[in-house]
C-alpha cells in the first residue's frame, strides 16, 4: 500500500511540473481581463457593466457596485457583483497606497456577433505575433473569464 502512495506522489509531482512547464513564459492574466485581440466595443446582444470595487490592501473586494451597464434587471447585476467579489482579486497595495482603494473594471459578456469577431481577430493576432503560443491563451468556460485562475 505504501509503494502505491509513493508512486501516486511521484506521478502527481511529474504531472504538476509538466503542466507548469507548459505555461512557462506565458503572460499572467487578471481575472475578468480580455485578451489583446478582443475588442471592448459593445456590439448588439453584448452585456456590459462597469464594476466598481472597494478593495483592501491585499486586493480583496469588500464592497461592489455596478456602474453604467445594460443589464436587464437587478438580479443580473447582483450575480455579476457576487462573481467579482468571490473570484476576482485586485493587485496588492503598494506601500504608498491607502488601506482601501476603489478599482473599476469593465465586464463584457460577448453576444454571438462579438464572439465571431473575436474568433477572426484571434486568428489574425496569432499570425501577426508568431512568437505567442495559443496554449497561453486558453478559452474560458464562462464568457467573462472569471474561471481563469492564472
Amino acid at each position: 500500500m505504501q509503494r502505491k502512495s509513493v508512486v501516486q506522489l511521484i506521478l502527481a509531482l511529474f504531472l504538476g511540473s509538466a503542466a507548469s512547464a507548459e505555461n512557462v513564459g506565458c503572460p499572467k492574466w487578471e481575472r475578468g481581463a480580455r485578451y489583446p485581440w478582443q475588442s471592448n466595443a459593445v456590439m448588439r446582444d453584448d452585456q456590459f457593466a462597469w464594476v466598481i470595487l472597494d478593495v483592501d490592501r491585499s486586493g480583496y473586494p469588500f464592497r461592489c457596485r455596478i456602474g453604467k451597464n445594460n443589464y436587464a434587471d437587478n438580479e443580473q447585476r447582483f450575480w455579476l457583483c457576487k462573481q467579482y467579489s468571490d473570484l476576482w482579486r485586485g493587485p496588492p497595495a503598494k506601500d504608498s497606497d491607502p488601506n482601501t482603494r476603489r478599482l473599476e473594471r469593465f465586464s463584457l459578456i460577448a453576444g454571438d456577433r462579438h464572439v465571431r469577431a473575436d474568433r477572426k481577430a484571434r486568428k489574425l493576432w496569432f499570425k501577426e505575433h508568431p512568437a505567442e503560443r495559443p496554449e497561453c491563451y486558453p478559452e474560458p468556460s464562462r464568457p467573462d473569464r472569471m474561471d481563469l485562475g492564472r
